[in-house]
This record gives structure tokens, C-alpha cells and sequence, in this order.
């Protein structure tokens, strides 16, 4: 009986240290100076080349903004040049954070509050109101307070512990994004509240109204449920993404647009970094 609990713990240790290794590559840990300035050296492949390429994207659209501005879709060419600059920012500071977020870092939240800051202006300047609002006023303090309680709940300072939420908790939440989403639709269907923020020409494309209505709830429950460190988090940034990529389509900007599918990788990258550290814990 004791030799059966020895082999089922020694077998739980080498899958625990497998995962530890892959999941924080410890392996390449940065030993000499260039390492160290090549800040995700210590990354795994996968989130390097995920990375690497979403940099690569944001780069060319920014290159292509510049030769041609009117891609972005205002009417000022300056402005078009600022939007592209801030956003080519916010894209890879962004995608720095979610990989981060994906690996339980708290080094995630550094990150996001420089993403949070220039996709909100971006956001705000292109006249989408709903992801201006959940990146600039929501998001962005929000990495304050996600910063101080992923601190508490952890025990290295490093790594945060995964939560899971129960069945009732889920059906409440699928209910206040449903009710919440329907509310801000009709708010930002009024063109005195669309020009109290932006000034310019009311938005009157339904799907636009409905996609930035669902991203700036889900991206206030995404980060709720984020700074509380429950997995169900990545369930809810997946479909963020996916309506992210549908409003910045219709409202055209490549760059969000790159984001988004990049996040959407990622974000299943998430579910299982996250889900696989909790199968571990159970099985401990």
C-alpha cells in the first residue's frame, strides 16, 4: 500500500515538473545579457512564435497606415498617423500581456496597463465607445487591483493559483451579460450619447451597435473574473475576441483586427494552460 502511494506520488511529480518546465520554460532560463534584453526568451516556442508573428502583422499594417492613411477611416490623415502609431503600441503591448495573463504571471498586469492605455485612446478615436470604455475605464485601473489580489492568492509571487466557478455562478453571469448588453445596445443607439463621447457622426450599423455593446461587457466580466483568477475567464475572452474581430471588420481597423485573432489563439492556448493546472491540482 505504501509503495502504491510512493509510485502514485512520484508519478504525479514528474507530470507536475514536466508541465512546470513547458509552461514556464525553465529550461531557457536567460543566462547571458542578450538573453535577458530578449524578454521572452524564457518563453515556450509555441508562445514565441505566437508572438513573434502577431509583431510582424502589427508592424506591416502599421508600415501600410502610414503609406496609405485612409485605410484607418477617419477623415484627417494626422489623425489616421496618431491612430496607427498608438495602436501598433497598444497591439504588442497587449499580446505581451495575454500571453503573460495565459502563463499565470503577475507580470501580466505591468503590461496591460500600457495595452489598456492606447487601445482605449485608439478605440476612443476610431468611435468605438463600448471597447474605449472597457479598455480606458474599466480595464485600466483594473490592473491595479488585479496586480494586488493575484499577489495575495499567491504563494510564490510569481504563478497565481486557478479558481473554478460552480454551475450557479455561470448561469448568473450568462444572465447579467445577456441583461447588460441588451441595456447598453439602446443606450448607444442614442446619437446624443455618440456624440457626448466621440462628437462625430452617430453609429447606426446594428451589428456594430451589438458587437461594441458585448465587447464592453465582456470585457468588464473577462476582467472581473481575471483579477479573481477564476479559468472561466478564457471562456469569456474567446467570444470577446471573436466580436472583436466581427465590429473592427465593419468598423474597419487591421490592426484591432490582428489583435483579435492573435488574442483568439491565445485564448484557447489559455483555456488549456489554465484547465491542465487545474487537472494537475486535483490530481495532487
Amino acid at each position: 500500500m505504501k509503495f502504491s502511494k510512493s509510485i502514485s506520488k512520484l508519478n504525479f511529480d514528474i507530470k507536475n515538473k514536466i508541465f512546470q518546465v513547458y509552461n514556464d520554460g525553465i529550461l531557457r532560463a536567460p543566462r547571458k545579457w542578450w538573453q535577458h534584453i530578449y524578454i521572452i526568451y524564457h518563453w515556450t516556442i509555441f508562445e514565441q512564435i505566437l508572438f513573434l508573428v502577431n509583431f510582424s502583422v502589427a508592424i506591416t499594417f502599421a508600415i501600410y497606415s502610414f503609406i496609405q492613411p485612409n485605410i484607418v477611416g477617419t477623415s484627417s490623415n494626422e489623425l489616421n498617423y496618431i491612430i496607427a502609431t498608438v495602436s501598433l503600441v497598444g497591439n504588442v503591448t497587449d499580446m505581451l500581456s495575454i500571453i503573460l495573463s495565459s502563463k499565470k504571471r503577475m507580470s501580466t498586469f505591468t503590461w496591460g496597463v500600457i495595452a489598456c492605455g492606447t487601445l482605449g485612446v485608439t478605440s476612443f478615436l476610431m468611435g468605438a465607445i463600448g471597447t474605449g470604455i472597457v479598455y480606458a475605464i474599466v480595464q485600466l485601473p483594473m490592473q491595479f487591483v488585479g496586480f494586488y489580489l493575484w499577489r495575495r492568492q499567491s504563494t510564490n509571487k510569481i504563478q497565481v493559483q486557478p479558481r473554478q466557478m460552480q454551475w450557479w455562478m455561470i448561469l448568473l453571469l450568462v444572465a447579467v451579460i445577456l441583461i447588460c448588453t441588451t441595456g447598453f445596445y439602446f443606450l448607444e443607439s442614442l446619437s446624443s450619447f455618440q456624440k457626448f463621447w466621440n462628437g462625430s457622426t452617430p453609429q447606426t450599423k446594428p451589428v456594430i451597435l451589438i458587437s461594441d455593446s458585448l465587447v464592453l461587457v465582456l470585457g468588464i466580466v473577462g476582467m472581473l473574473l481575471m483579477v479573481m483568477a477564476f479559468k472561466e475567464q478564457w471562456i469569456v475572452w474567446i467570444i470577446l475576441d471573436v466580436t472583436m474581430i466581427v465590429l473592427f471588420t465593419y468598423d474597419f481597423n487591421p490592426q484591432m483586427i490582428a489583435l483579435g485573432a492573435t488574442s483568439l489563439i491565445n485564448g484557447f492556448y489559455g483555456v488549456w494552460n489554465w484547465w491542465r493546472d487545474t487537472q494537475l491540482k486535483d490530481y495532487e
